[in-house]
């Protein structure tokens, strides 16, 4: 059946998705850094930055809007700030390299800031997120995207959906914050679309800028919170494009339109050794210290248990690496490259 779901071990998955991104012309090692990360976001339960995106990415590729050969260069401009110019090319392999680039300068001098210019779509900001925690480092990281979003009071679109990502480390969990500002990401939309289910009141409008549930009539999506969803996303922008890239809002190309043309987009990469403010670590009690207090904390009425960000993404990774990822079929068929039924 069209909308039934398959579960699919994490192994399997990402040589799934190696082999129909290595089909398109990816490179292999390229091929599995991208795989990595679409699984992670799958295992996770955000389906909507997984391995759905990967026939996506093969149809740019194909139309000639990602660069699958790009000579990455990463200068350093100041001692702590570096900028990639990721030349078009497959962004989870540029974002990766930019990071671990930022962690390595954290290392020895504290703090590092990496932007990325000209890149292309790059996967769940939390997964780079998880490299800077691994290595016991604080970071923040954003990218803005095409045109999506409505200005708070808007009835036609002006920003992306802007996401943002926080992580800081603990002894044994760490916080790790990662969401569009945007009531929904545009990948929720797509879905929804394929599984065949409505949207919550609220998150997204038609071309007329009139709110709409259904999925195949949303064009445009609502900020977070309103004007203070609107806010933050309005400094995602001027923290990469206009910061970073120079291209902005609406003169960025689109995502799902401008298959044939590179995407333009820019990243904000800050990461922070803790490290240096307690050369003890310190700061890693502390922070379980808080993570503890605040999962302690009596839940109100109708919620099972306060939780800190991070952890129900945490707890469906435990169970889907258990019983296997859910994806729907009809992604499934075309990862195997097996005909519709």
């Amino acid at each position: 059946m069209e909308g039934s779901i398959r579960r699919v071990q994490p192994g399997e998955l990402k040589q799934l998705t190696v082999r129909r991104l290595q089909e398109a012309g990816v490179p292999l090692e390229d091929a599995r850094i991208v795989a990595e990360v679409l699984v992670y976001a799958d295992l996770r339960g955000v389906h909507s930055h997984g391995v759905l995106r990967v026939e996506h990415y093969v149809n740019r590729i194909r139309r000639g809007g990602i660069n699958l050969r790009p000579q990455y260069e990463l200068r350093w401009l100041k001692p702590s700030v570096g900028l990639l110019d990721a030349q078009g090319g497959l962004g989870h392999v540029s974002t990766q390299i930019a990071t671990e680039a930022a962690i390595d300068k954290a290392r020895t001098d504290g703090i590092a800031l990496v932007g990325i210019k000209n890149n292309s779509h790059c996967g769940a900001l939390a997964y780079y997120i998880q490299m800077a925690l691994r290595a016991r480092m604080a970071s923040i990281s954003c990218v803005h995207t095409d045109i999506r979003m409505v200005p708070y009071g808007a009835a036609k679109p002006y920003l992306g959906t802007n996401p943002f990502a926080f992580g800081f480390p603990g002894t044994r969990d760490s916080i790790l914050l990662d969401m569009a500002t945007s009531e929904i990401a545009w990948g929720k939309i797509l879905t929804a679309r394929e599984k065949g289910l409505p949207l919550q009141e609220g998150l997204a409008v038609d071309k007329d800028g009139h709110p709409t549930t259904d999925p195949f009539q949303a064009e445009y999506l609502t900020p977070f919170g309103g004007p203070k969803g609107y806010g933050i996303a309005v400094m995602v922008e001027a923290l990469t494009g206009l910061l970073i890239g120079g291209v902005f809002g609406p003169h960025l190309n689109r995502m799902y339109e401008d298959l044939d043309s590179y995407r333009d987009l820019s990243n904000f990469i800050l990461v922070i050794n803790p490290a240096v403010f307690d050369p003890a670590g310190g700061f890693l009690d502390r922070t379980q210290r808080m993570i503890d207090e605040v999962r302690a904390l009596p839940p109100a009425r109708g919620i099972e248990k306060v939780m800190v960000p991070g952890d129900i993404e945490a707890r469906t990774q435990e169970r889907y690496e258990r019983e296997g990822i859910p994806i729907p079929e009809a992604v499934y068929r075309y990862l195997s490259g097996s005909p519709a039924q």
